[in-house]
């Protein structure tokens, strides 16, 4: 699975690419940081004032927070694909097999 986030932090925009899930909140914590001036922690709060809840290990809320305001999703047939991609990685686990 090859995830993508279209960076609109940087000039000019860029589209980056991961492997892993993981890798992809690293850099979606560092996008918190240029876009709200916030770290992931602080952002969190924020959301969860809002009522969008609390974080999780899997990281659902920050990154579906963070897929409100921008572009990201999987490639697929070399095409961007905006999707949830918690719910992706999730589902990429061995017990959900092919």
């Amino acid at each position: 699975m090859i995830i993508y986030v279209m960076d609109t932090t940087l000039n000019p925009s860029q589209e980056k690419r991961f492997s892993s899930y993981p890798t992809t909140i690293q850099y979606l914590e560092q996008m918190a940081k240029r876009a709200y001036g916030q770290t992931r922690k602080e952002r969190m709060i924020v959301l969860s004032e809002l009522g969008h809840g609390t974080d999780d290990r899997d990281s659902v809320v920050f990154v579906r927070s963070m897929a409100e305001a921008f572009d990201i999703g999987v490639i697929r047939d070399n095409r961007r694909v905006r999707c949830d991609i918690s719910s992706i990685a999730l589902y990429q686990q061995e017990e959900f097999g092919n």
